[in-house]
């Protein structure tokens, strides 16, 4: 059985693309020196393996992220990985509230830390200890969708590691999470919760608030992650855009059209055409990333990254976060941009070449807070998530049913 292929029909870039060619060469498990390293394997011998931190300025980060298919090798996805900006938005209020300022969040011991230590309620799986801060991180293992079906046979049933983390933001709580199945996706994801914050006032809420309180206020929450891929072969990965518009005057078709990205560039969903982008390795193997769940548009004075759905750009270990960013390319390495490097996405997207460097992509999703009754005093969780599917990463299923 081989997995589906990317073909000329939207529908099918909703479903779980294939997973082909033949691995090459084993991969080496990088050593994670400080940080934390963490393998898993599942019981159908898919393996991820990769090294984790936490950092008062986003919280979870993953490094060195490898992902082995069974029967395959170890082989590399990702280099790094983590929120690059949050902007808290009100309504009320001309500019948004970064969640992420270097700035204001140095290096602190866990003993003055905004990073928050996991419990029972928050976590049902192994609590880590990760980057001096206990319990920092949450490891579960849960059930996942189907993974292979063939003929009346039983289905098996895949399984996913999820990595959570969370920090504090005055009243607010965030937890950025990653989730790797056992079929090679990769889900980031993010969630709010916490005590709700209050501004102007509303007449629904009269009757559950206490007078003189005034309640929530209408936000905008907008989301951003810096993927930065290392895709198995050492040669530089390659960024690919696919557009599926509609030909009303050939039966109205959908025909797939495939441009490369070739130079820095700010990044737009185009919904009507079904637009996604794949990172893809000399190999041929790589991951698409399909924004079916980008539904909301945010709109900003003076920032046109924030205004755009994403952006590719060439790897700098310096441009970390696309607003705010402090130059650093390590924890703790000062507050000033290094030479070369900007202080926000709008500066790193500058026409620059993509070719012969290591891409990097930032993906962004936004979502309107509308304050309900039910969200006083403790709002409900808000949650941000988009898939990372695999293709071309071996030859045939590596999933087949045992007769």
């Amino acid at each position: 059985m081989r997995f589906l292929r990317l073909i000329p029909l939207p529908t099918a870039l909703l479903l779980q693309l294939a997973m082909l060619m033949s691995a090459p060469a084993s991969a080496q498990q990088t050593d994670c020196g400080e940080q934390l390293a963490l393998d898993h394997a599942f019981a159908s011998g898919a393996t991820w393996s990769m090294c984790l931190s936490v950092e008062e300025s986003h919280g979870l980060t993953v490094r060195s992220v490898r992902y082995r298919a069974p029967g395959s090798t170890l082989r590399s996805v990702l280099s790094e990985a983590h929120l690059g900006q949050l902007l808290l938005h009100y309504h009320d209020s001309r500019d948004p509230i970064a969640q992420i300022n270097p700035s204001l969040q140095p290096p602190r011991s866990a003993e003055f830390t905004d990073i928050i230590a996991m419990n029972d309620n928050s976590c049902d799986g192994t609590r880590l200890t990760v980057s001096g801060h206990a319990a920092a991180v949450c490891s579960r293992v849960r059930d996942n969708r189907i993974l292979a079906k063939y003929a009346q046979r039983p289905g098996i049933q895949s399984q996913k590691l999820e990595i959570s983390s969370a920090f504090q933001r005055q009243t607010l709580t965030w937890t950025s999470s990653f989730t790797f199945t056992e079929d090679g996706q990769i889900r980031p994801g993010l969630s709010l919760s916490g005590r709700a914050v209050q501004t102007t006032p509303a007449a629904e809420f009269a009757q559950v608030i206490p007078a003189g309180t005034a309640p929530l206020t209408r936000a905008t929450v907008l989301a951003n992650w810096r993927l930065a891929f290392d895709l198995d072969t050492p040669a530089a990965d390659r960024v690919e855009q696919f557009d599926f518009p509609l030909d009303a005057d050939n039966g109205n078709r959908r025909p797939m059209q495939v441009s490369s990205l070739n130079t820095e560039s700010l990044l737009e969903v185009e919904r009507e055409n079904f637009r996604g982008w794949r990172i893809i390795d000399a190999s041929g193997a790589g991951y698409f990333l399909d924004p079916a769940n980008s539904g909301f548009s945010y709109r900003s004075l003076g920032m046109d990254w924030a205004q755009s759905d994403g952006a590719v750009s060439v790897f700098r270990p310096c441009e970390r976060h696309a607003w705010l960013n402090s130059g650093e390319s390590i924890p703790g390495a000062g507050d000033a941009p290094a030479a070369g490097c900007g202080a926000s996405l709008d500066d790193y997207i500058d026409g620059e070449s993509l070719q012969g460097s290591q891409p990097v992509l930032w993906y962004s999703l936004s979502r309107t807070l509308d304050p309900r009754i039910e969200d006083w005093p403790v709002i409900r969780d808000v949650a941000f998530q988009f898939d990372l599917t695999p293709f071309d990463w071996t030859a045939a299923s590596p999933f087949e049913v045992n007769d």
